[in-house]
């Protein structure tokens, strides 16, 4: 059903040159690349759960940003969660690497005073719940032929509605009564790439048979290669799809149901409490990229967080997600090594704080603390310098050990490459009884490296180790929570 006054989906705007090129080039290409083959196992198209009805009076809306400013949350629970997020202020936003760098990482803190089910401490993350941008939002408006402001309440489809009293709604995510707008801007996810249920509802909803063969082979089993390509490679958004595909005109309830809501981004706590009053921060690179065939891709929370810090209206809803394994040690006599390159350093900087906190209240002597940290420069992005060299300073990191890959040449030096060069003592301080390993950042290369040179550590420093036992003692701290590793892809 449309809404009232819609009309058929006019012209959108250019889309920016690289962009333009790629889809020319993907059209270009699919004609002479789909054969009956490729329509091997196309899946089932899914039955739509929810169906629209378009108001015309002027209701109450559902409220988005979802969250409230209140000291506790609403339901009187405890804590804030994703259902229930805290609407924060950002109480600072500072840019902590070179201007000049095509890297930029922020720190961000948040005022959470009053807020009472906001309680986080060091290994914790925030959960935060981000927006889709404005400008894509209304460019998937227009495509789309909807009124931004048109407003829609979802029931169940016929046949649909869950047997028994239920009166839950059939898209938990999209609160109604919502405008096309708030729900393509709060609720969906309209820039992951997408998942094959998607293309075989967008496929469904083309009325030209070559679009629609080309969509039903991206979701085949047969296309399984083109789809990697162009959707897992390239992460067109949907916007891209449908301007790749100009006759796909999906039903709202059908496009609703079919994309994935909004998740919240996770980000670790890069403080403790005792040491800021209680204030939450996190740091975080902001993701943008291009694709193999030159597409612009932005990260969607990540440049929200950085275009909007500066505005003091802005309200962040988040929530603390509380970590089961990634803390740091509670005795200070216990050994630990950290390794943390980029920004996986973030938690570090709140296990030190509480560390250097523990170690001013304790009796007991401090076991030995270790730091690998890895930039690219030192005068480019060597985050938290001030923090790190001062924690070196008065003993509460008994060794900081950094590697700078674009600073020695040709060679680039990476963190993995530190643990080798200090094997012997790495080795020494792993296999103490107590001792706590963590690792934190990139889960694609990184993390596999930084194994790799435990392993190799232990196996060549420790009486009766070879790589095999070496493995297992890992796998065995693993188990007992003593090698921990926060790793992302």
């Amino acid at each position: 059903e449309k809404p009232p006054g819609a009309a058929a989906p006019p012209a959108t705007p250019a889309p920016a040159a690289n962009e333009a090129e790629v889809t020319a080039t993907v059209a270009a290409t699919v004609a002479t690349t789909v054969t009956s083959a490729d329509l091997v196992g196309v899946p089932a198209l899914p039955a739509c759960r929810a169906a629209v009805t378009w108001l015309t009076d002027a209701p109450t809306l559902a409220r988005y940003p979802w969250g409230t400013e209140s000291s506790s949350p609403p339901s009187g629970a405890d804590q804030f969660t994703h259902e229930e997020p805290y609407l924060a202020k950002v109480a600072k936003s500072e840019l902590m690497t070179d201007p000049k760098s095509d890297r930029r990482v922020l720190h961000v803190e948040f005022d959470t005073r009053g807020a009472r089910g906001l309680d986080f401490e060091p290994g914790d993350s925030l959960g935060v719940l981000p927006q889709n941008d404005p400008a894509l939002v209304d460019a998937l408006a227009a495509r789309l032929g909807l009124d931004p402001n048109a407003v829609f309440e979802l029931g169940w489809a016929e046949g649909q509605a869950p047997s028994g009293p239920s009166s839950a709604p059939p898209l938990r995510h999209v609160r109604c009564p919502a405008s096309v707008g708030a729900a393509l801007t709060h609720a969906v996810d309209v820039t992951a790439p997408p998942r094959k249920s998607l293309l075989r509802v967008l496929a469904e909803a083309c009325t030209d048979a070559g679009e629609r063969r080309d969509l039903l082979t991206l979701c085949s089993r047969g296309g399984r290669d083109e789809y990697k390509v162009r959707c897992g490679d390239e992460r067109p958004t949907l916007l891209d799809l449908l301007e790749s595909h100009p006759s796909c005109a999906p039903g709202w309830a059908e496009l609703l149901d079919a994309l994935q809501p909004l998740q919240p981004r996770m980000y670790s706590v890069t403080s403790a409490p005792e040491a800021h009053g209680g204030v939450p921060a996190v740091a975080f690179s902001v993701v943008r990229f291009s694709t193999p065939r030159g597409a612009t891709r932005s990260g969607v929370a990540t440049n929200w967080l950085d275009g909007r810090a500066s505005d003091p209206t802005f309200r962040v809803p988040l929530y603390v997600k509380k970590s089961l394994h990634f803390a740091p040690p509670t005795d200070v006599s216990h050994p630990v090594i950290m390794i943390g390159p980029g920004t996986g350093v973030a938690p570090f900087r709140g296990f030190l704080e509480r560390r250097r906190a523990m170690i001013a209240a304790a009796d007991a002597k401090a076991g030995p603390a270790w730091l690998f940290f890895g930039c690219r420069r030192r005068d480019e992005d060597y985050l938290y310098r001030g923090d790190l060299e001062s924690f070196a300073a008065d003993g509460t990191l008994t060794e900081l050990v950094t590697a700078f890959s674009r600073e020695s040449g040709a060679t680039k030096t990476y963190v993995q490459h530190r643990i080798a060069e200090r094997a012997a003592e790495v080795a020494a301080i792993a296999a103490a009884p107590e001792a706590r390993v963590y690792v934190c950042g990139d889960g694609a290369n990184m993390a596999k490296d930084v194994h790799g040179a435990l392993v190799d550590a232990l196996a060549a420093h420790v009486d009766g180790m070879d790589e095999k036992r070496a493995s297992d003692t890992l796998m065995a701290m693993t188990k007992e929570g003593r090698y921990v590793r926060d790793i992302w892809s």
